[in-house]
């Protein structure tokens, strides 16, 4: 099979820039068209852009809709170009690599069987792309066979009587510039289907005269489309910020909450339990090296300083007294609680910076 006639599906840029284009111009004459409508009706729009309900007034709303319509089809242009390019290269380069099946043998005089045409195959969504050789055989018998590089053999699916559905059996008839079908079903039904083989004048396909204005009104320029983007982008941090004032005032107790939260740094925190572990005969309060990860954590060791404490009190009253002294500050125990060897206690300490951790913590106390 010569190569130079493969139907390569790649083009140019070009062609792919005036397919978007025209895409672009059909859906924005359609919300045109909706605008010079006398009609009061529903208009649904994508999600983040405008949402309508109830009666509106087509000639007020689509200015506002074709706005965001042109800004986001300029918007997704170059990504969807890109996309349609990658598909159409590896769809010719499965085509061009694609090894046919071998020894396929004619059903009817059992010759070997020649490829005469390949071609992309995706009508299968639930399948992944393949190519298509067609088969015909030395002596034209029929049928003809096909099968994918992937040796699967294509079979045509098998049509069903209208009326019982059973099995059709079908037979061809060729007259000299006709093909006849007759569809035959065991219940009495009966379909001939005339295909004609005549040579038609094909109608040329009408020119759009008003394409290129239309494609200037709707097609935005780099510098149109620039003003738009970075409108867009203004409009998204707005609407951000929109909903943190929103939420802020829906949990503005919550927030109070944080705002007197005690942020102590390391020194702070050492100036807090000091004195509160000396009250209770705790002494000689040590830090380690912090560890910087998305939290700060601190190992601690201490000494028992009150003579005949035993352990498990020690450890108990320890946990306790550092929990509630904590309860208001950014800092808590960490989980794995406190250990105790010869009158040393140990543990560790997490603290929290981050407005979301701190709300995090307020909420934990609640539940607590």
């Amino acid at each position: 099979m010569n190569k130079e006639n493969i139907f390569r599906y790649l083009k140019d840029e070009q062609y792919y820039r005036d397919l978007y284009d025209r895409h672009t111009v059909e859906k924005c004459r359609w919300w045109e068209k909706q605008a010079n409508s006398q009609d009061k009706e529903k208009i649904k729009v994508r999600e983040g852009v405008i949402k309508a309900k109830g009666e509106i007034n087509n000639k007020m709303i689509i200015p506002l809709i074709l706005y965001f319509e042109k800004g986001e089809r300029y918007a997704q242009k170059e990504e969807t170009i890109k996309k349609w390019m990658v598909e159409d290269r590896a769809k010719d380069y499965l085509l061009e690599t694609a090894v046919p099946p071998k020894n396929i043998n004619c059903l009817g005089c059992g010759l070997e069987m020649f490829v005469i045409h390949k071609d992309f195959y995706d009508w299968e969504s639930s399948k992944k792309d393949r190519v298509l050789f067609m088969y015909d055989c030395p002596r034209s018998c029929v049928p003809k066979r096909a099968f994918f590089n992937d040796g699967e053999e294509w079979k045509p699916k098998q049509r069903v009587c209208p009326k019982c559905q059973g099995k059709l059996r079908s037979a061809d008839e060729r007259e000299e510039k006709k093909i006849i079908t007759t569809d035959i079903c065991d219940c009495g039904y009966r379909e001939i289907i005339e295909l004609d083989l005549t040579v038609k004048n094909i109608p040329k396909e009408s020119i759009d005269e008003n394409f290129a204005k239309d494609r200037e009104r709707f097609c935005l320029s780099s510098e149109e489309g620039g003003k738009y983007i970075s409108q867009k982008a203004t409009l998204e941090q707005l609407k951000f910020l929109s909903k943190e004032i929103e939420e802020r005032e829906k949990n503005k107790d919550l927030y109070g909450k944080v705002a007197k939260l005690k942020k102590l740094n390391i020194a702070e925190l050492r100036s807090l339990l000091e004195p509160v572990l000396e009250k209770e005969s705790y002494a000689k309060l040590e830090f380690s090296q912090p560890r910087m990860e998305k939290f700060v954590t601190i190992d601690f060791a201490l000494q028992d300083a009150k003579i005949g404490r035993v352990e498990y009190d020690s450890r108990t009253i320890l946990k306790r007294l550092l929990e509630k002294t904590l309860i208001d500050t950014n800092w808590r125990l960490m989980s794995m609680g406190i250990t105790c060897r010869l009158g040393i206690l140990s543990g560790s300490f997490k603290g929290y910076e981050r407005e979301d951790d701190l709300k995090r913590l307020i909420i934990n106390n609640s539940t607590n």
